[in-house]
């Protein structure tokens, strides 16, 4: 096959990870990687430039009032990947139609055609981590979760050769080549074994990249692709006759859709991806992380989009906190209180987690619950008891948020949910209130303390301690009454909470712990959490929220409700504040590093603040100012470094923050031999944070 009609894997990984590639046999029918992923990109690589150009374009119309965040015009045609046609008001309707079995045109239902698995909807906690290390992947099968979530968005980036180790790994496992068979570890001393049974492993999904990133080993027409293509044929074309024999099928997880169009998008590729397999239309299920401001919005619209594969939404947490700090970056008095003070049980994402159900259950699909982060803490044992009670409340209250009593009919939606861990204590505080029957739900309830009923019933989740149901009729559910302003009020809310000092020293410290982790190819990382003396799982969409918070209380000045060792209640956060908050910081890791015995200047601690520094104020004329531009992921910056030169990276800074696209262009054109590949590495850089997608000489964006 050429190379011109192919993908292109970059030369150590094809040689590495050959048997991940090729051409393979699905039912007797040949399917080539390589060409399908360049099949696939070549045909989606103008829409995805549109739809990531368009979330700018949105943020940017409703920034001049040209418009609002708001629930689609019930006059607005919508497309499918099959190409069949409705407006938004008739797929509102067709959806109440199908959930209340009236025969009408309009109606219908998720899976339609190939029904949703029995294996995906098996109660209980779902566990979410990387199977880079055949340990931790070991530890998954054994953990008593009922489906694990192999991550190939967060745990499992694209740092050297993770993706590739991680797909060969599961590849094996998938095709039992581990079973009986002990795994030595080379660097934890330890001897590891698959010890569950076939029939007691979790059911196994795949979280593919989200549209905005990519995968920077597998190139098509000299550009990288989109990291969710080569995620979604190499899992399915290596893995789909292993799980066709384990009873089982093809599962992903699709993170952080924030349209119908882009729903649209990935549904194209399931389709495509199905009929390279040769297999039915549906047959690939999905669950999609209701993650965004924007998907919940449409999530009905989304919903009829991907009905032929979906299984369900997620209650994605911290990217709908960080969505809507992205969404309304340019308002002052949307600006975030302290991270710290925004917790499910806040109005807006309490109401948020109860409409994801909702909308699910009259699609006919199934939602899933959020993450618990709590993970051990092997230094502060003492604190496991009420890292363990948390996950049993926070998994409670989900479950008892999901209840709804339809026209008499019971109705008991939140049967899944996560689990940041492959510890079997930490899936077992959790897992009760999910797999017990209703009938016995309430003996569940009954084992909370006074506190937390207290809580329950603040959330009219309880009333007089006895579990209660969300009560509607027919004539509750209804376009009219679905789609109102007040709901989109109630979901798009600004969290009531405190701005202070303290509150930007945890944002500070939780944003540079996990950015150290990511620029070393970590991009789930067990931080310690000073607040609770707990160990939480962190990662790209947490570090987001972080260091959004930061950029936003220093660019609208936000008033601290509390006074500070530098400032006092009243006064509005300043760049000189962030900094001094910065150099405390530095002092702070050195005298880390001192005891550590390492020295400050040999890691990448400095780099860590000068990024985030970067990030949130500009040195304009040797005057401290806000920064002015707005990255909607940082991520992005920190995908640019790793792996760079100090050089390098000294250039990427520089065209991310400071410099204009006209003066890279120009630097490309004029650098010499020496300085050209730099000169084209920061454009690249640049255009990629900032969604560009011209080129020059060759650069893609």
């Amino acid at each position: 096959m050429s190379e011109s009609s192919s993908a292109t894997v970059r030369a150590d990984i094809l040689q590495k990870y050959p048997d991940l590639f090729g051409t393979k046999t699905i039912g007797g029918r040949q399917a080539n990687v390589e060409a399908l992923i360049a099949r696939l990109t070549r045909a989606t690589r103008d829409e995805f430039a549109a739809l990531m150009q368009a979330r700018h374009q949105l943020h940017d119309r409703v920034a001049r009032r040209q418009g609002q965040y708001d629930f689609l015009d019930a006059s607005t045609q919508v497309s499918d990947p099959d190409g069949n046609r409705a407006t938004v008001g008739d797929i509102r309707q067709g959806m109440l139609d199908g959930f209340f079995g009236r025969k009408t045109p309009k109606a219908w239902r998720v899976a339609s055609s190939v029904p949703i698995p029995a294996d995906t909807m098996k109660p209980g906690l779902e566990g979410t981590g990387p199977s880079i290390d055949l340990g931790m992947a070991f530890g998954a099968l054994n953990s008593g979760a009922s489906q694990w979530m192999w991550d190939w968005e967060d745990a499992g980036g694209d740092y050297k050769a993770q993706l590739y180790e991680a797909w060969a790994n599961l590849k094996k496992i998938l095709a039992h080549e581990w079973d009986g068979k002990p795994y030595e570890h080379p660097k934890k001393n330890r001897t590891y074994r698959i010890e569950a049974a076939k029939e007691q492993w979790p059911t196994i999904f795949h979280r593919v990249a989200g549209l905005h990133l990519r995968n920077r080993q597998v190139f098509v027409d000299g550009q990288e692709t989109p990291g969710i293509i080569p995620g979604l044929v190499i899992h399915a074309l290596n893995n789909y006759e292993s799980q066709k024999k384990n009873g089982s099928g093809i599962y992903y997880y699709i993170p952080k859709l924030e349209s119908w169009q882009e729903a649209t998008l990935v549904g194209t590729l399931l389709k495509t991806l199905e009929e390279a397999m040769g297999v039915p239309r549906g047959t690939i299920k999905i669950k999609t992380l209701n993650e965004r401001a924007e998907f919940a919005l449409q999530q009905e619209v989304i919903e009829w989009v991907l009905r032929e594969n979906l299984i369900g939404p997620n209650v994605g947490r911290w990217d709908y906190i960080n969505s809507r700090e992205d969404m309304f970056h340019h308002d002052p008095s949307m600006v975030f209180p302290n991270p710290s003070a925004v917790t499910m049980t806040e109005p807006s994402m309490s109401y948020y987690t109860r409409r994801n159900a909702l909308l699910a259950l009259l699609a006919g699909a199934m939602p899933i619950g959020g993450m618990a982060a709590q993970m051990q803490n092997p230094r502060a044992p003492e604190n496991d008891s009420k890292a363990l009670r948390d996950i049993w409340f926070d998994k409670l209250r989900e479950r008892l948020t999901g209840l709804f009593v339809i026209n008499g009919t019971l109705h008991d939606t939140y049967r899944q949910s996560w689990v940041a861990t492959v510890s079997p204590d930490y899936v077992a505080a959790g897992r009760e209130s999910l797999v017990t029957d209703f009938k016995d739900l309430q003996r569940v309830v009954d084992q909370a303390t006074p506190q937390e009923k207290e809580r329950l019933e603040s959330l009219g989740l309880l009333k007089n301690g006895r579990i209660s149901p969300m009560e509607l009729s027919e004539s509750d559910l209804t376009v009219e009454k679905l789609w109102t302003p007040q709901a989109r009020q109630q979901l798009l809310a600004r969290p009531n909470g405190p701005t202070t000092e303290d509150g930007m020293r945890y944002a500070m410290y939780m944003a540079t712990e996990f950015m150290y982790q990511q620029l070393h190819g970590n991009n789930a990382a067990a931080i310690d959490d000073p607040l609770t003396g707990n160990r939480f799982m962190n990662d790209l969409a947490t570090y987001e929220i972080f260091w959004h918070f930061l950029y936003l209380t220093v660019f609208h000045g936000a008033e601290l409700t509390d006074d500070g060792r530098y400032a006092k209640k009243g006064e509005r956060v300043t760049p000189q504040l962030f900094v001094k908050l910065i150099d405390e910081r530095r002092e702070t890791v050195k005298e880390l590093f001192k005891k550590l015995n390492q020295k400050y200047e040999d890691t990448d601690a400095e780099l860590v603040l000068q990024v985030l520094t970067r990030q949130v104020v500009d040195d304009t004329d040797g005057r401290l100012v806000p920064q002015k531009r707005w990255i909607k992921y940082g991520s992005r910056v920190l995908l640019s470094l790793i792996e760079q030169s100090a050089a390098d990276r000294e250039a990427i800074l520089d065209a991310i923050f400071a410099r204009t696209r006209e003066e890279l262009v120009k630097s490309v054109a004029q650098a010499g031999a020496g300085s050209r590949d730099t000169a084209r590495r920061a454009l690249a850089a640049h255009d990629y944070v900032y969604d560009v997608f011209e080129s020059t000489e060759g650069v893609a964006a």
